[in-house]
C-alpha cells in the first residue's frame, strides 16, 4: 500500500500507476517493480500490505526468510516512511500477525493498524454481500462464494483502538 505524503509523492504515485499499466508486458499481471519504486519513492509511504501482502503471504506459506527479503528492501527504499500493516477483520491468522508483529520489532519499525473497509457501516453488510453475489452472478444463499465479513465496515477510532488494545504502539 502506497500513500502520498506530498505533493512530490502524488506525483510519483501517478508515474507509478502508469508505469504498472504502460510498462508490463502484455500478457503479463499488471505490477510494479522494484527499480520503479526505489526511483520513484519521494514523497511516498508504504504500509506492507496486511496479511494478505507481500510479507503476510509469504509468511503464511511457510517463507519467513522471503518475507523478511522483501521487508529490508522495502525498509532500504522507504526508511522511516515504512509501516508494518496489522489488520483483523473477520477471523484472521493469529501466527501470521505473530510473525510480522516480531519482524517489525527486530528491524524497529512501527505498527500501523488498518481495516480493509468495503462498506460504511455494519448494517451495510447485507446489501454489499448481495452486490458481491449479483457481480459474480451467484445466489446470496450459496456457500461456496466469495463473502466478507460484517467486520469489513469503516471503523471508528475506538473500534480500531479497541480492536488493538494488546498493541497499543
Amino acid at each position: 500500500v502506497l500513500i502520498a505524503a506530498t505533493e512530490d509523492g502524488y506525483a510519483n504515485l501517478v508515474r507509478l500507476v502508469s508505469r504498472a499499466y504502460l510498462g508490463t508486458d502484455e500478457g503479463d499481471p499488471v505490477h510494479v517493480r522494484i527499480d520503479w519504486l526505489r526511483e520513484l519513492a519521494d514523497g511516498i509511504i508504504c504500509l506492507t500490505g496486511g496479511p494478505d501482502g507481500p510479507l503476510g503471504r509469504e509468511i503464511k506459506d511457510g517463507h519467513d526468510t522471503l518475507a523478511e527479503a522483501r521487508l529490508l528492501i522495502l525498509k532500504e527504499i522507504y526508511g522511516d516512511r515504512l509501516y508494518i500493516e496489522l489488520q483483523r477483520c473477520g477471523s484472521y491468522d493469529r501466527h501470521v500477525e505473530a510473525a510480522t508483529v516480531a519482524l517489525a520489532y527486530r528491524h524497529e519499525l512501527p505498527l500501523v493498524a488498518t481495516n480493509e473497509a468495503f462498506f460504511p457501516t455494519r448494517d451495510d453488510y447485507d446489501a454489499h454481500d448481495a452486490l458481491i453475489a449479483i457481480a459474480e452472478g451467484a445466489v446470496v444463499a450459496e456457500d461456496n462464494r466469495r463473502r466478507l465479513t460484517p467486520d469489513h465496515h469503516l471503523k471508528s477510532q475506538a473500534e480500531m483502538a479497541t480492536l488493538f488494545a494488546d498493541l497499543p504502539e
